[in-house]
């Protein structure tokens, strides 16, 4: 951190807290905290207080480079909201971006995508019960982008328009934001919330408010809620990125430390959820439900670790629910018929003024009462015998090398991960001394938490009040619900049980024993445009390696080979979809899936291998020191893939039952549709059902498995990361020197899938809520060529755009229109835009219309200057970003090698961008967006109104 200038340091004196100044006082070791000392500020945060009250946080960061991420952080959210109010914290936000003093309705959105900010991912915004947060993304490049990106965050917090006919106009939008929402799970949510919230003001506070107040509240309403609520005193501004601290903070100053201080501001009231002794159930059934799931909460006073011994104990917390987890996945995997589809515990925050300790589970529909005994038998196990010392010690490896892989990339951190933690301290309070002290105190501590420490946490998180079982289902013929004196019964006998303890089964013997190689590299070349070594193997393996600084403690693989599951009968579909889920269930080697987890701790490790419809392969990651054994992993996938009877048998009973209420679900059925449609019925293609997962043979499963994997001469492997060539080629040599080598010659085959061609269309009746959803789906020939495809994407973001303003912002009919283009090379080269956007079923034929309007629009006429430039700008941006990751390189020369394309073509990007025009875009519209030639899909409710029948 730079000294600070005269001027500077006066300022400071005058504006900052005394928290900035006590942090910089002298450097603080994890060695010269004792359990009682305070957690300290992280000397490398700025962290202080301007005159009117507002708070803030900066923080030097250069990952990514040349950006900042911004947020404001307003203590305020729909708790506080009076009954006439429910739903308008939300609403504020949303107006946030339709107008401000300096930006004029839609100018803010319009600004930020032309420097290339792309909405929703680089500018958002979230509301909760207590709180809001703003989100921006900013490039440096440009002193005037900064001043005014940040004059978009002083005008949130201090200076938004609340223009009565952008109000009027996003009422629409909220409406159908609240419309996307409905469902079982809300309905189950509505049914829930009064009992897990008992006599708290939160059951009746869901910041999506009530639609009758959103639809007629007053303007002068929302205007009101923001004057109280939205106030320097409640806010923090946060800055993190490649700028110069000082400089950032005199900026900070100047314009949020500017805002003025509120007069007799209202209190913050924190609303409190009451205790209560009864044990309380919350039972709900919903007919569109998908699932069945159970949980054992128990409400805890929030915690804040303010001093050492309190970040101790939740190392130990932490221990515990690892533990007890693995116990559950381990019980899931090793039994044919499991109690249960999927079990875990944990604490975690609840709402602000309570967390939560809860055992959770998954179920089949009928089996709620056995898995519910299951779930608490392990509990008892714990709390009658404890976890033992292997567990224990395992789980520290586990929890340390997090922490210690944190630490390696402390340099690498993305600023948004560090604005995040800011965001928490304001908010929650959450501690933020830095990784570097937080490492060494994980070192100094959590080697003395003992076994016995860890089980008297059962106390804490199993007492005897505060507690809710919290139980949700389908409703259907056939299948009970249980009630609340059948879920006493279970928790009373298994109080009553009698339980052996816990055996640790584990594995001393190495993972992998691979024969000598006597396989070298025989060629080598450096294809200095990309920064990528080439090698080739005497057993004919290619290897690819790009030695990289973007991560200090990842090295990304991957590998490919042609063939895929285009060979494979139509009937094996199902077995040949699955094949390598299958054979990731039954572990490695020698080793169960249970057995190698427990092996693998302290690895940050992982292999997985895939079959696509044209080709196989892996994917994976390791940490440096850890490459060796993924490269072990990856042997034995392909010498000793290893067959579990019971692994498999387990997952197909579960896989079941929760395939079994998919039907249940409208946006199911109506994927289902399109999906089937667009294959034009092809035996190939169907939805997963039951059924379906009733064809897929284990045995059928490996011998495809089998027969994709067992050549590994046609392979190339990719390497990404922080290795460099002569760190790998031994291993290289020695690991994938000594797969199998057969000499077969194949490629991929044609199954002969095609979509339809002319105009389809198809309604879909499912559900009980007043909503549709429309999916338009346009496909056709495409020829393979970095020119079309770079130009079909950069359709995809114009069009984006364009919807977005048209049936979101100006129509107000739905909350998100998504556009998405696939295009492919083989087994025939094609593509595929889709447009997708729900809506209230009243209005599907007027944005059908509307849809159509803008693509036969794009099609006829050049798009303006404007969106020209967002495009291009947007791009740029990403770009910049992408060059800096990993999976970005990976996936690029990934993609190059499975559509046979140059290794270096997308290095032509740039080119690309700066020669994009208007006529450019024109024309890929009108050879893309074939109006004689689309499927589409509309999904309504089962009851329509008489006007929807009549269509």
């Amino acid at each position: 951190m730079r000294l600070l200038s005269r001027m500077g340091l006066l300022m400071l004196l005058l504006f900052a807290a005394p928290v900035l100044l006590m942090a910089q006082e002298k450097e603080i070791t994890a060695a010269s905290l004792g359990l009682g000392s305070e957690l300290p500020l992280n000397p490398q945060v700025r962290k202080g207080t301007f005159k009117n009250g507002m708070t803030y946080y900066i923080m030097h960061n250069t990952r990514p480079e040349n950006r900042a991420a911004l947020r404001l952080a307003v203590n305020a959210g729909s708790i506080l909201e009076t009954d006439e109010q429910q739903g308008l914290a939300h609403f504020v936000e949303h107006m946030c971006f339709n107008g401000t003093k300096n930006f004029k309705k839609n100018e803010l959105v319009q600004y930020l995508e032309s420097i290339g900010m792309r909405f929703g991912g680089d500018i958002n915004a979230y509301t909760s019960f207590d709180e809001t947060v703003y989100m921006l993304e900013l490039p440096l490049d440009d002193e005037e982008k900064v001043t005014k990106g940040l004059q978009v965050l002083v005008d949130w917090a201090s200076a938004v328009s609340f223009d009565g006919e952008e109000i009027d106009k996003e009422r629409g939008v909220i409406i159908e934001e609240w419309r996307s929402r409905n469902g079982a799970s809300a309905r189950i949510r509505d049914k829930q919330f009064p009992i897990l919230l008992k006599g708290s003001l939160y059951a009746d506070r869901l910041p999506i408010g009530k639609v009758e107040i959103l639809r007629s509240f007053k303007h002068e309403t929302i205007r009101e809620f923001y004057r109280t609520w939205y106030r320097p005193d409640l806010m923090a501004i946060i800055a993190v990125g490649d700028f110069d601290v000082d400089e950032m903070e005199g900026k900070l100053r100047d314009m949020f430390g500017g805002i003025p201080a509120r007069e007799n501001p209202a209190p913050r009231q924190t609303f409190e959820v009451p205790d209560h002794d009864e044990l309380l159930f919350a039972i709900a059934t919903d007919k569109e439900a998908t699932g069945t799931s159970l949980s054992l909460i128990h409400k805890m006073n929030p915690t804040v670790d303010r001093k050492v011994s309190d970040y101790r104990k939740s190392m130990a917390e932490q221990l515990y629910s690892q533990m007890l987890n693995e116990r559950y996945s381990e019980l899931v995997q090793r039994s044919k018929t499991p109690p249960f589809i999927g079990a875990g515990s944990g604490k975690g925050g609840f709402v602000r003024t309570k967390d939560m300790y809860a055992l959770r589970m998954s179920v089949k529909d009928d089996g709620v009462l056995a898995g519910f005994e299951a779930l608490l038998v392990e509990a008892k196990r714990v709390k009658d015998h404890g976890f033992t010392a292997s567990e224990l010690e395992r789980a520290k490896t586990n929890l340390l090398r997090h922490f210690e892989q944190s630490y390696n990339e402390r340099e690498k951190t993305s600023s948004d991960s560090h604005a995040s933690e800011f965001v928490r301290n304001f908010l929650h309070e959450e501690p933020i001394p830095g990784i570097e002290i937080e490492y060494e105190l994980y070192k100094k501590y959590l080697q003395t938490i003992s076994v016995r420490e860890v089980n008297k946490l059962t106390a804490d998180f199993m007492p005897e009040r505060n507690r809710v079982v919290s139980l949700s289902m389908p409703e259907k013929d056939g299948v009970p619900v249980p009630t609340e004196a059948q879920l006493r019964a279970v928790m009373e006998k298994v109080d009553a049980m009698t339980l052996e303890p816990y055996v640790d089964e584990v594995a001393n013997k190495p993972l992998a024993e691979v024969p000598a190689s006597t396989v070298r590299v025989v060629d080598e070349k450096t294809l200095d445009d990309i920064g990528v070594t080439e090698w080739k193997l005497s057993n004919g393996i290619r290897v690819l390696v790009k030695t990289t600084d973007f991560k200090d403690d990842e090295v990304r693989f991957a590998a490919v080979s042609p063939g895929g599951n285009g060979g494979v009968g139509d009937r094996d579909i199902p077995s040949g979809t699955l094949a390598t889920t299958v054979v990731n269930l039954g572990g490695l080697g020698e080793f169960d899936a249970v057995t190698l987890r427990k092996l693998l701790a302290g690895k940050v490790v992982g292999v997985s291998p895939f079959i696509s419809g044209t080709h196989e392969g892996f994917s994976g990651s390791a940490a440096p020191k850890d490459l060796e054994t993924a490269l072990q992993m990856l042997y034995l996938s392909v010498t000793a893939p290893r067959k579990d009877t019971t692994a498999f048998e387990s997952f197909k009973t579960r896989m079941a039952a929760q395939f079994e209420n998919f039907g249940n679900m409208p946006e199911r059925v109506f994927s289902d549709t399109l999906q089937v449609t667009l294959a034009n019925y092809h035996p190939r293609v169907r939805p997963i059902t039951k059924q379906w997962l009733e064809e897929v043979d284990l045995e059928k499963s490996f011998d495809i498995y089998q027969d994709r994997f067992r050549d590994a001469g046609d392979f190339t492997f990719l390497f990404v990361g922080n290795i460099t060539a002569a760190e790998l080629r031994p291993l290289a040599e020695k690991y994938l020197g000594a797969l199998p080598v057969t000499g077969r010659t194949e490629t991929w085959k044609d199954p002969g899938v095609r979509p339809p061609t002319g105009v389809i269309k198809k309604e879909v009746f499912k559900g009980i809520d007043e909503k549709s959803m429309v999916a338009v789906v346009f496909t056709g020939p495409f020829e393979w060529t970095y020119e079309n495809r770079y130009l079909i994407s950069s359709l995809e973001e114009l069009l984006t755009i364009k919807l977005r303003e048209s049936i979101r912002e100006d129509a107000g009919g739905t909350y998100g229109v998504g556009v998405n283009i696939s295009v492919d090379r083989y087994p025939v080269e094609d593509y595929s835009l889709s447009v997708g956007f729900g809506t209230d079923p009243s209005r599907v034929d007027e944005l059908l219309g509307t849809l159509f309007t803008v693509l036969k629009d794009t099609k006829d006429n050049l798009t303006t200057e404007e969106n020209l430039q967002k495009i291009q700008e947007i791009q740029r941006r990403e770009r910049e970003k992408n060059l800096k990751e990993n999976g970005f390189w990976l996936g690029r020369l990934q993609s190059s090698l499975t559509h046979g394309d140059p290794l270096n073509e997308w290095l032509a990007f740039e080119t690309h961008i700066s020669g994009l025009t208007r006529e450019a875009l024109r024309d890929a519209a009108r050879k893309y967006i074939n109006l004689d030639n689309y499927v589409q899909v509309v999904l309504y409710p089962e009851k329509k109104t008489e006007s929807s029948e009549a269509k």
